[in-house]
């Protein structure tokens, strides 16, 4: 019994090893995030015209259509 005790100690030991390792690299993550957030540099693209595609989308009266 004594050799399935330290065994169990020892898995032990790596689950709380690793679980404390997560929660730091959880912690530093968070504070990084809060305290330096990254900086998105987003813009809305001026060269498409979605108007032009819009009204040059749309169907003509007179075409025909298969609607059975």
């Amino acid at each position: 019994m004594n050799g399935a005790s330290a065994c169990r100690e020892a898995c032990m030991r790596k689950a709380f090893t690793f679980a404390a390792a997560f929660a730091l690299a959880a912690a530093a993550f968070t504070i990084t995030m809060l305290t330096a957030p990254p900086v998105t540099e987003a813009r809305p693209v001026s060269s498409i015209d979605t108007y032009s595609l819009t009204v040059n989308a749309a169907p003509q009266e007179d075409a025909a259509f298969d609607a059975n």
